[in-house]
């Protein structure tokens, strides 16, 4: 039992190790900002102007591409 529960924690510890953990994590928090920038894409404001909202928009397509590469650990 002991020895099957040392060989779980080392596992663990690997994957933090390895740092699958830490990037999955990142490239979440990473794709949630992209999903605010693509939130805020509004139509005829009088506060954000059309070349602020094209630049928002430009900014989720970019952090959703480095999501994607760092979450497959740059190929």
């Amino acid at each position: 039992m002991v020895l099957v529960a040392a060989r779980q924690g080392d596992g663990m510890r690997d994957l933090i190790r390895k740092g699958c953990l830490r990037r999955k994590l990142e490239a979440g928090m990473i794709r949630i900002a992209a999903r605010i920038l693509e939130g805020r894409n509004v139509a005829r404001s009088p506060v954000v102007s059309r070349r602020d909202n094209n630049d928002m928009s430009y900014m989720a397509e970019k952090l959703e591409g480095i999501a994607d590469r760092i979450s497959r650990q740059y190929p």
